[in-house]
């Protein structure tokens, strides 16, 4: 009888955690797009002649590429990894580290303006260029982690279909308008250019 109790306790205490861990593992249903969707959204133009000028800045200017990549799941990799970039870019500041070791030693009131100071202080001193880098860097890795090559692209032509975002975010309706031309760069004609380096 004991035992009984025991095992009735345990699924019950089991049931919501499994719950959970299937609930975790459901992932956001993707956008799909109707062949009229995408035809409305312009494919922006990407041809220029590389030169070492431009070159130099393929650091800053690039686009992504996938072959057999459909527009829907484009859109889906490339929202996605802006959020990633655009989150992590945006609260940059102390690590988590940094701020539990000054929680630890002087309380938590310490940690927590610790860390904000230290975001303050980076905003001050690196500004929104800084901002800008660590955003292209986390975008890179993101697609890059997703299958998909990066090529470089002229500054003016980049401009035409992508924004910067430095100490301040991009207002939501051109933010969507230059994901959807991104994404249908990403799922469009392979590129005749050179692939970067991630």
């Amino acid at each position: 009888m004991k035992s009984l109790k025991c095992m009735a306790l345990a699924l019950l205490v089991a049931a919501p955690v499994a719950g959970q861990a299937q609930a975790i593992k459901t992932e956001p249903p993707m956008k799909i797009f109707t062949a009229a969707e995408v035809e409305a959204v312009a494919m922006p133009d990407l041809a220029f002649k590389p030169d070492p000028l431009a070159a130099a800045d393929f650091d800053k200017y690039f686009y992504f590429h996938r072959d057999g990549t459909d527009f829907s799941q484009a859109y889906a990799d490339i929202t996605e990894c802006d959020s990633l970039a655009s989150g992590i870019n945006f609260y940059m500041g102390a690590d988590s580290g940094a701020i539990a070791g000054a929680m630890a030693n002087y309380g938590m009131l310490a940690g927590g303006i610790g860390g904000a100071l230290g975001g303050l202080m980076a905003d001050a001193i690196f500004g929104s260029a800084e901002r800008r880098r660590i955003k292209r860097i986390n975008l890179r890795n993101c697609m890059y982690f997703k299958g998909y090559d990066r090529y470089g692209l002229e500054k003016d032509l980049w401009q035409a279909f992508h924004f910067e975002e430095g100490l301040s975010r991009e207002n939501a309706k051109d933010r969507e308008a230059a994901l959807m031309k991104q994404a249908r760069v990403a799922s469009g004609p392979k590129p005749q250019t050179e692939v970067l380096v991630p």
